[in-house]
């Protein structure tokens, strides 16, 4: 199995040797511009795994080189390589042309089929940014047409912030924007966000869901982030989901119909719905699974969504079961809220037992380091999983966790977030 790797994806080292065990023999492929900036990580690869670095548009060569019979990834920027590169060889996996994970694409084909209302325009160039401002109605979303987790984006809600997106941006190659979908409300109301994501198990001819997961709000920092974007971060995955049955089946039903049309197959993909008064909408389309959720269906002993990647890609059965309508395992949750303040170091010295101590929180993945980088953590102070038996035990747990993690870093400002008012 070839994976093309980086740091920063959806699954590390540790999580991809043990998600192929019995499944398969990976085989970690560098970029040979990613091992230049990060021979760190390629020694620790070479620990678990065999390795080979590929030049740039190599890499169907470096693929057929090491006799792979499938190939995936689990980060953004290798999707499009991965897919075009099965696509060349005959392995398993969706069509490279048109590419189902070009957001432009997935909008187009999507307003075609009728199951987007978002007008979306291709920009490169401050000129095309200014002609599109004619065709798309704001509020709108200015950001990459590939997925970047979240990097890139800016929120053009008027005139100002367009006129400042013309006076600062650097990097106007290969976005689009589009029209924001206004603000709604969960069903069940109170911290949950108004979107939710469904993780997907696609055959060849089949679109079978695994899992979908509630929302805590997004953190966005105007004005924040490089080149004139603005900082967009996701801040807590629930499984199961609350949303009542019926809604729920319309987002699974709205889900396969946009799989179907992107001709999606033989992958895991993460999709993100936005709930609307009216119905639903996309956010987009990922061909990877999503970042910090197979660890939640770990913990609830459920299926682990990196194998069904990989058996996936050698065109086997995912070995899923049916999505259950209840939560016979309890609930899981992953809590991981984001500095306001991007720039400078940790002052907070927050020790590790003192989150492991909180209620429900089984597992304790990242703390935030006094005097390290706040972007060392991707700019999460903490990023915890809470396991409860029922609602009112994690809703009890949520709100004392959050609270607690706020309290522990006061010194970098996190008690004065906007995301505790959420809890």
């Amino acid at each position: 199995m070839a994976i093309p790797h980086r740091r920063g994806g959806s699954a590390g080292l540790a999580e991809i040797e043990r998600a192929a065990r019995g499944v398969c023999r990976p085989v970690l492929l560098f970029d040979r511009s990613v091992a230049a900036l990060d021979p760190g990580l390629v020694r620790e690869a070479e620990a678990l795994f065999p390795v080979r670095v590929f030049g740039r548009h190599a890499l169907a060569e470096a693929v057929r080189g090491v006799g792979a019979e499938g190939i995936t990834t689990f980060h953004d920027a290798e999707v499009d390589g991965v897919t075009a590169a099965a696509s060349a060889l005959g392995l398993p996996g969706p069509p490279a042309a048109p590419s189902p994970w070009d957001k432009l694409t997935q909008r187009t084909l999507l307003a075609e089929a009728g199951l987007t209302r978002v007008t979306a325009v291709a920009v490169d160039s401050a000129e095309a940014f200014s002609s599109a401002l004619d065709a798309v109605r704001l509020p709108a979303v200015l950001k990459p047409r590939r997925g970047a987790g979240g990097t890139g984006i800016a929120f053009v809600d008027d005139p100002s912030d367009a006129d400042y997106q013309l006076r600062h941006r650097t990097r106007w190659s290969d976005l689009l924007l589009e029209t924001r979908l206004p603000p709604y409300e969960h069903p069940r109301g109170g911290w949950r966000a108004d979107y939710v994501s469904v993780e997907t198990a696609s055959t060849g001819d089949d679109h079978r869901p695994v899992a979908v997961f509630d929302k805590t709000p997004v953190a966005v920092c105007r004005r924040a982030g490089p080149g004139a974007s603005d900082t967009v971060s996701v801040t807590g995955d629930l499984t199961p989901t609350r949303l009542p049955q019926a809604v729920r089946e319309r987002v699974l039903g709205y889900v396969r119909n946009v799989l179907r049309t992107l001709r999606v197959r033989w992958c895991v993909s993460h999709t993100e719905v936005k709930l609307l008064p009216d119905g639903v909408d996309l956010i987009e389309v990922n061909g990877r699974v999503g970042g910090h959720l197979p660890r939640l269906l770990l913990a609830l002993e459920g299926p682990d969504l990196l194998t069904a990647a990989m058996r996936l890609a050698l065109a086997l059965d995912p070995d899923v079961p049916p999505l259950a309508c209840g939560a016979p395992r309890g609930y899981a949750m992953g809590l991981f809220p984001t500095f306001g303040e991007k720039s400078g170091t940790v002052r907070s010295d927050v020790a590790r037992e003192r989150l492991e101590g909180l209620p429900c929180v089984v597992r304790v993945d990242e703390v935030a380091e006094h005097g390290a980088p706040r972007r060392a953590t991707g700019y999460r102070a903490a990023n915890v999983v809470l396991r409860a038996r029922d609602e009112s035990e994690l809703d009890a747990a949520v709100a004392a966790v959050a609270a607690e993690i706020s309290a522990l870093f006061a010194a970098d400002g996190l008690a004065e977030a906007g995301w505790l008012e959420n809890f």
